[in-house]
Protein backbone atom coordinates (compact mmCIF):
# COMPACT_ATOMS: atom_id res chain seq x y z
CA UNK A 1 0.00 0.00 0.00
CA UNK A 2 2.83 2.28 0.35
CA UNK A 3 3.81 1.77 -3.12
CA UNK A 4 0.26 2.23 -4.16
CA UNK A 5 0.56 5.90 -2.04
CA UNK A 6 3.32 6.58 -4.57
CA UNK A 7 2.18 5.05 -7.67
CA UNK A 8 -0.98 7.72 -7.20
CA UNK A 9 1.39 10.36 -6.61
CA UNK A 10 -0.24 10.83 -3.18
CA UNK A 11 2.05 12.69 -0.88
CA UNK A 12 3.47 10.05 2.42
CA UNK A 13 4.12 12.08 5.53
CA UNK A 14 7.81 13.99 5.67
CA UNK A 15 10.59 11.90 6.64
CA UNK A 16 13.07 13.60 9.68
CA UNK A 17 16.93 12.69 8.98
CA UNK A 18 20.08 13.36 10.93
CA UNK A 19 23.12 15.32 9.37
CA UNK A 20 26.19 15.13 10.76
CA UNK A 21 29.55 15.47 9.33
CA UNK A 22 32.29 13.10 10.22
CA UNK A 23 35.99 13.44 8.59
CA UNK A 24 35.25 15.69 6.18
CA UNK A 25 31.85 13.83 5.23
CA UNK A 26 28.16 13.76 5.27
CA UNK A 27 26.90 11.06 7.05
CA UNK A 28 22.57 10.97 7.08
CA UNK A 29 20.89 8.83 9.96
CA UNK A 30 17.18 8.55 9.31
CA UNK A 31 15.18 9.61 12.59
CA UNK A 32 11.78 8.41 11.56
CA UNK A 33 11.00 6.81 7.97
CA UNK A 34 13.42 3.90 7.86
CA UNK A 35 10.27 1.56 7.77
CA UNK A 36 9.17 3.36 4.63
CA UNK A 37 12.87 3.52 3.19
CA UNK A 38 13.23 -0.04 3.44
CA UNK A 39 10.18 -0.70 2.22
CA UNK A 40 10.68 1.32 -0.68
CA UNK A 41 14.37 -0.23 -1.75
CA UNK A 42 12.86 -3.72 -1.24
CA UNK A 43 10.72 -2.92 -3.62
CA UNK A 44 13.38 -1.77 -6.36
CA UNK A 45 15.46 -4.73 -5.79
CA UNK A 46 11.98 -6.68 -6.63
CA UNK A 47 11.84 -8.41 -3.07
CA UNK A 48 8.01 -8.59 -3.15
CA UNK A 49 5.06 -8.06 -5.54
CA UNK A 50 1.68 -5.08 -5.53
CA UNK A 51 0.09 -8.60 -3.99
CA UNK A 52 -3.46 -8.34 -2.19
CA UNK A 53 -4.25 -5.70 -0.27
CA UNK A 54 -3.34 -3.71 -3.55
CA UNK A 55 -5.67 -4.24 -6.25
CA UNK A 56 -4.90 -2.21 -9.09
CA UNK A 57 -3.71 -2.26 -12.49
CA UNK A 58 0.04 -4.17 -11.86
CA UNK A 59 -1.55 -6.65 -9.05
CA UNK A 60 1.59 -9.43 -8.67
CA UNK A 61 3.72 -7.05 -10.57
CA UNK A 62 7.36 -6.67 -9.41
CA UNK A 63 9.08 -3.51 -9.84
CA UNK A 64 10.88 -4.77 -13.32
CA UNK A 65 8.33 -6.19 -14.27
CA UNK A 66 6.11 -2.54 -14.66
CA UNK A 67 5.95 -0.55 -17.48
CA UNK A 68 8.79 2.00 -18.26
CA UNK A 69 7.43 4.88 -17.92
CA UNK A 70 5.71 3.56 -14.42
CA UNK A 71 9.04 2.87 -13.19
CA UNK A 72 10.05 6.35 -14.17
CA UNK A 73 7.43 7.85 -12.05
CA UNK A 74 8.09 5.78 -8.66
CA UNK A 75 11.83 6.59 -9.39
CA UNK A 76 10.83 10.05 -9.63
CA UNK A 77 8.48 10.33 -7.05
CA UNK A 78 9.68 13.35 -4.40
CA UNK A 79 9.72 11.99 -0.70
CA UNK A 80 10.25 15.17 1.55
CA UNK A 81 12.00 15.54 4.76
CA UNK A 82 13.48 17.27 7.51
CA UNK A 83 17.06 17.16 7.97
CA UNK A 84 18.10 18.09 11.36
CA UNK A 85 21.68 19.97 11.76
CA UNK A 86 23.95 20.81 14.39
CA UNK A 87 21.98 18.51 16.30
CA UNK A 88 23.73 16.42 19.53
CA UNK A 89 23.07 12.32 19.78
CA UNK A 90 21.21 12.88 22.96
CA UNK A 91 19.08 15.00 21.04
CA UNK A 92 18.12 12.91 17.89
CA UNK A 93 17.74 10.07 20.98
CA UNK A 94 14.83 12.12 22.49
CA UNK A 95 13.56 13.18 18.91
CA UNK A 96 13.33 9.34 17.94
CA UNK A 97 12.07 8.05 21.26
CA UNK A 98 9.40 11.11 21.18
CA UNK A 99 8.36 10.19 17.41
CA UNK A 100 8.52 6.28 17.64
CA UNK A 101 8.05 5.29 21.57
CA UNK A 102 5.24 7.87 22.13
CA UNK A 103 4.11 8.74 18.60
CA UNK A 104 4.47 12.31 19.51
CA UNK A 105 4.68 14.36 16.22
CA UNK A 106 7.17 16.93 15.93
CA UNK A 107 5.84 20.31 15.93
CA UNK A 108 6.14 23.30 13.60
CA UNK A 109 9.15 24.94 15.95
CA UNK A 110 10.96 21.54 16.69
CA UNK A 111 10.69 20.91 12.19
CA UNK A 112 12.29 25.04 12.10
CA UNK A 113 14.96 23.77 14.28
CA UNK A 114 15.92 20.99 11.39
CA UNK A 115 14.73 23.38 8.29
CA UNK A 116 16.32 26.72 9.30
CA UNK A 117 19.39 26.46 11.47
CA UNK A 118 21.25 30.19 11.53
CA UNK A 119 21.64 32.81 13.39
CA UNK A 120 18.02 34.23 14.11
CA UNK A 121 17.32 30.45 15.82
CA UNK A 122 20.32 30.47 17.61
CA UNK A 123 19.88 34.08 19.15
CA UNK A 124 16.08 32.92 19.82
CA UNK A 125 17.47 29.67 21.60
CA UNK A 126 19.91 32.02 23.49
CA UNK A 127 17.05 34.75 25.18
CA UNK A 128 14.53 31.94 25.79
CA UNK A 129 16.95 31.14 28.68
CA UNK A 130 17.06 34.47 30.48
CA UNK A 131 16.21 33.73 33.91
CA UNK A 132 13.62 36.85 34.30
CA UNK A 133 11.38 35.29 31.93
CA UNK A 134 12.16 31.81 34.21
CA UNK A 135 11.26 33.81 37.37
CA UNK A 136 8.07 35.64 35.77
CA UNK A 137 6.93 31.84 34.98
CA UNK A 138 6.54 32.96 31.16
CA UNK A 139 7.03 29.23 29.76
CA UNK A 140 5.94 26.35 31.67
CA UNK A 141 8.25 23.19 31.80
CA UNK A 142 6.19 21.40 28.36
CA UNK A 143 6.72 24.67 26.67
CA UNK A 144 9.90 24.75 26.93
CA UNK A 145 10.45 20.82 26.54
CA UNK A 146 8.63 21.39 23.04
CA UNK A 147 10.80 24.39 21.97
CA UNK A 148 7.26 26.59 22.82
CA UNK A 149 10.02 29.37 24.39
CA UNK A 150 12.22 29.40 21.64
CA UNK A 151 8.96 29.77 19.18
CA UNK A 152 7.31 32.47 20.81
CA UNK A 153 10.85 34.65 21.88
CA UNK A 154 11.01 34.50 18.01
CA UNK A 155 7.81 35.86 17.42
CA UNK A 156 9.02 38.62 20.09
CA UNK A 157 12.00 39.04 17.94
CA UNK A 158 10.11 39.37 14.57
CA UNK A 159 7.86 41.79 16.30
CA UNK A 160 10.68 43.84 17.55
CA UNK A 161 12.53 44.21 13.46
CA UNK A 162 9.07 44.55 11.46
CA UNK A 163 6.18 45.51 14.10
CA UNK A 164 3.07 42.61 15.22
CA UNK A 165 3.22 39.89 13.14
CA UNK A 166 0.05 36.82 12.65
CA UNK A 167 0.59 34.06 14.50
CA UNK A 168 -0.29 32.08 11.33
CA UNK A 169 2.09 34.35 9.44
CA UNK A 170 4.79 32.79 8.08
CA UNK A 171 7.43 32.79 10.77
CA UNK A 172 9.79 31.04 8.26
CA UNK A 173 10.67 34.19 6.72
CA UNK A 174 12.62 35.47 9.62
CA UNK A 175 14.47 32.81 10.23
CA UNK A 176 15.59 32.24 6.17
CA UNK A 177 15.81 36.30 6.20
CA UNK A 178 18.15 36.14 9.45
CA UNK A 179 19.58 33.21 9.20
CA UNK A 180 23.48 34.72 7.88
CA UNK A 181 22.54 37.87 10.25
CA UNK A 182 25.44 41.07 10.47
CA UNK A 183 27.07 40.54 13.59
CA UNK A 184 26.28 44.31 14.41
CA UNK A 185 22.78 44.30 13.82
CA UNK A 186 22.09 40.77 15.79
CA UNK A 187 24.12 42.42 18.87
CA UNK A 188 21.73 45.84 18.54
CA UNK A 189 18.64 43.78 18.57
CA UNK A 190 19.95 40.93 21.62
CA UNK A 191 20.56 44.76 23.45
CA UNK A 192 17.07 45.78 22.72
CA UNK A 193 15.39 42.47 24.15
CA UNK A 194 17.71 43.13 27.18
CA UNK A 195 17.09 47.09 27.49
CA UNK A 196 12.90 45.75 27.39
CA UNK A 197 13.21 42.85 30.63
CA UNK A 198 14.94 45.31 32.45
CA UNK A 199 12.25 47.81 32.29
CA UNK A 200 9.92 45.02 33.14
CA UNK A 201 11.92 44.96 35.90
CA UNK A 202 12.01 48.19 37.24
CA UNK A 203 8.27 48.19 36.72
CA UNK A 204 7.58 45.06 38.59
CA UNK A 205 9.01 44.82 41.77
CA UNK A 206 8.04 42.27 44.51
CA UNK A 207 6.30 43.79 47.11
CA UNK A 208 4.21 46.69 45.00
CA UNK A 209 3.36 44.25 41.52
CA UNK A 210 4.67 41.29 40.33
CA UNK A 211 4.54 39.99 37.13
CA UNK A 212 4.10 36.08 38.15
CA UNK A 213 0.77 37.18 39.25
CA UNK A 214 -0.60 39.34 37.12
CA UNK A 215 -2.40 38.33 33.90
CA UNK A 216 0.73 40.00 31.84
CA UNK A 217 2.40 36.82 32.01
CA UNK A 218 0.23 35.06 29.57
CA UNK A 219 1.09 35.19 25.72
CA UNK A 220 -0.93 37.67 24.27
CA UNK A 221 -0.53 40.42 27.38
CA UNK A 222 3.29 39.62 27.43
CA UNK A 223 4.08 39.80 23.77
CA UNK A 224 1.45 42.81 23.54
CA UNK A 225 3.29 44.64 26.74
CA UNK A 226 7.50 44.24 25.29
CA UNK A 227 6.60 45.41 21.99
CA UNK A 228 4.86 48.05 23.72
CA UNK A 229 8.46 49.26 25.97
CA UNK A 230 10.21 48.64 23.03
CA UNK A 231 8.26 50.85 21.15
CA UNK A 232 8.85 53.37 23.74
CA UNK A 233 12.69 52.50 23.97
CA UNK A 234 13.12 52.73 20.04
CA UNK A 235 11.68 56.58 20.25
CA UNK A 236 14.38 57.42 22.98
CA UNK A 237 11.80 57.26 26.05
CA UNK A 238 13.40 56.01 29.21
CA UNK A 239 12.08 55.39 32.94
CA UNK A 240 15.12 56.75 34.81
CA UNK A 241 13.88 59.22 37.75
CA UNK A 242 10.44 58.27 37.00
CA UNK A 243 7.33 57.93 39.48
CA UNK A 244 6.97 54.20 38.81
CA UNK A 245 3.69 54.14 40.94
CA UNK A 246 1.12 55.58 38.99
CA UNK A 247 2.03 53.28 36.16
CA UNK A 248 1.90 50.27 38.14
CA UNK A 249 -1.63 51.41 39.39
CA UNK A 250 -2.65 51.58 35.81
CA UNK A 251 -1.42 47.68 35.01
CA UNK A 252 -2.76 46.60 38.03
CA UNK A 253 -6.36 48.33 37.03
CA UNK A 254 -6.00 46.33 33.65
CA UNK A 255 -5.04 43.28 35.49
CA UNK A 256 -8.09 43.51 38.14
CA UNK A 257 -10.89 44.45 35.10
CA UNK A 258 -9.83 42.80 32.10
CA UNK A 259 -12.44 40.61 31.22
CA UNK A 260 -15.00 40.06 28.34
CA UNK A 261 -17.81 40.82 30.78
CA UNK A 262 -16.44 44.25 32.39
CA UNK A 263 -17.90 46.99 32.81
CA UNK A 264 -15.65 49.25 31.20
CA UNK A 265 -15.89 48.93 27.66
CA UNK A 266 -12.35 48.95 27.03
CA UNK A 267 -11.05 46.66 29.08
CA UNK A 268 -13.89 44.18 27.78
CA UNK A 269 -12.42 44.62 23.95
CA UNK A 270 -9.23 44.04 25.55
CA UNK A 271 -10.16 40.94 26.60
CA UNK A 272 -12.06 39.39 23.67
CA UNK A 273 -8.82 40.36 21.53
CA UNK A 274 -6.97 38.17 23.83
CA UNK A 275 -9.88 35.68 23.22
CA UNK A 276 -10.95 35.72 19.91
CA UNK A 277 -7.94 35.86 17.10
CA UNK A 278 -6.04 36.90 19.89
CA UNK A 279 -2.60 35.78 17.24
CA UNK A 280 -3.76 38.03 14.51
CA UNK A 281 -1.99 40.89 13.71
CA UNK A 282 -4.68 43.15 13.72
CA UNK A 283 -5.55 42.30 17.96
CA UNK A 284 -2.04 42.14 18.84
CA UNK A 285 -1.86 45.79 16.99
CA UNK A 286 -4.69 46.91 18.65
CA UNK A 287 -3.70 45.61 21.89
CA UNK A 288 0.26 47.26 21.51
CA UNK A 289 -1.51 50.55 20.56
CA UNK A 290 -3.65 50.81 23.29
CA UNK A 291 -1.13 49.66 25.93
CA UNK A 292 1.03 52.55 24.27
CA UNK A 293 -1.75 54.99 25.15
CA UNK A 294 -2.01 53.94 28.90
CA UNK A 295 1.72 54.13 29.53
CA UNK A 296 2.44 57.19 27.47
CA UNK A 297 1.69 59.40 30.73
CA UNK A 298 5.12 57.49 32.21
CA UNK A 299 7.36 57.10 29.48
CA UNK A 300 6.58 60.21 27.73
CA UNK A 301 6.17 62.09 31.05
CA UNK A 302 3.44 64.19 29.23
CA UNK A 303 -0.26 64.82 29.20
CA UNK A 304 -1.79 62.44 26.74
CA UNK A 305 -3.21 63.94 23.57
CA UNK A 306 -7.22 63.93 22.96
CA UNK A 307 -7.94 60.42 21.60
CA UNK A 308 -6.20 58.58 24.78
CA UNK A 309 -7.67 61.48 27.59
CA UNK A 310 -10.83 60.59 25.82
CA UNK A 311 -10.27 56.54 26.72
CA UNK A 312 -9.03 57.79 29.90
CA UNK A 313 -11.96 59.47 30.89
CA UNK A 314 -14.53 57.23 29.73
CA UNK A 315 -12.56 54.37 31.90
CA UNK A 316 -12.21 56.66 34.99
CA UNK A 317 -16.13 56.88 34.56
CA UNK A 318 -16.63 53.50 34.39
CA UNK A 319 -14.77 52.72 37.25
CA UNK A 320 -16.22 55.24 39.38
CA UNK A 321 -20.00 53.37 38.26
CA UNK A 322 -18.53 49.98 39.18
CA UNK A 323 -16.92 50.99 42.53
CA UNK A 324 -18.72 51.27 46.00
CA UNK A 325 -18.03 55.44 45.62
CA UNK A 326 -16.33 57.67 43.71
CA UNK A 327 -12.66 56.69 43.24
CA UNK A 328 -12.12 60.75 42.31
CA UNK A 329 -14.25 62.87 44.84
CA UNK A 330 -12.89 66.10 45.03
CA UNK A 331 -11.93 69.14 42.61
CA UNK A 332 -8.42 69.11 41.42
CA UNK A 333 -8.43 72.86 40.70
CA UNK A 334 -10.09 73.82 44.09
CA UNK A 335 -9.66 70.96 46.15
CA UNK A 336 -13.28 71.60 47.34
CA UNK A 337 -16.25 68.42 47.06
CA UNK A 338 -18.10 68.31 43.91
CA UNK A 339 -21.16 69.16 45.64
CA UNK A 340 -19.91 72.50 46.40
CA UNK A 341 -19.92 73.45 43.00
CA UNK A 342 -23.93 73.00 42.24
CA UNK A 343 -24.20 72.06 39.10
CA UNK A 344 -21.30 70.69 37.09
CA UNK A 345 -19.34 68.86 34.74
CA UNK A 346 -16.44 67.11 35.06
CA UNK A 347 -13.07 66.49 33.23
CA UNK A 348 -10.16 64.28 34.03
CA UNK A 349 -7.05 65.87 34.90
CA UNK A 350 -3.75 66.30 37.06
CA UNK A 351 -2.96 68.29 40.09
CA UNK A 352 0.21 70.90 38.52
CA UNK A 353 3.04 69.39 40.13
CA UNK A 354 2.23 66.02 38.44
CA UNK A 355 5.32 64.32 36.54
CA UNK A 356 3.37 61.51 35.30
CA UNK A 357 0.27 61.54 34.04
CA UNK A 358 -1.88 57.83 34.60
CA UNK A 359 -5.02 56.99 35.25
CA UNK A 360 -4.11 56.21 38.78
CA UNK A 361 -2.62 59.76 39.66
CA UNK A 362 -5.69 61.42 37.65
CA UNK A 363 -8.14 63.48 39.36
CA UNK A 364 -11.42 65.10 38.16
CA UNK A 365 -12.04 68.75 37.57
CA UNK A 366 -15.12 70.92 37.75
CA UNK A 367 -15.22 73.02 34.39
CA UNK A 368 -14.97 76.46 34.25
CA UNK A 369 -13.37 76.08 37.98
CA UNK A 370 -9.65 77.95 38.55
CA UNK A 371 -7.72 78.19 35.85
CA UNK A 372 -6.45 74.30 34.96
CA UNK A 373 -6.91 73.16 31.57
Amino acid sequence: MLIDTILREVPMPKMFLWNEVRKGHTHRQVIDGQQRISAILAFLRDEFALDEPYNGPFQGLNFSELPDDVQDAILQYKIDYNEAVGFTEEEVREVYSRVNKYSLPLNKQELRRADFPGRFLELATELSLNEYLDEARIFTVAQRRRMGDVEFVSEILAGMLEGPQDKKGDLDYFYTRYAAWDKVAEMAVRTQFDAVLADFQKIFVAGKLVLAKTRFKQKSDFYSLFLTIHEFQKSGHKLEDQDLDPLRGDLRILDEHIAPESEIDVLSEYAIKCVSQANTIGSRSWRKNFLIGIMSGTYRSRRPDNSVHEVLEVMATQLDHSADGKLFDHCVACGESFNDHGEYELALDWRPDATVFQLSNACWRVLGCGDAT
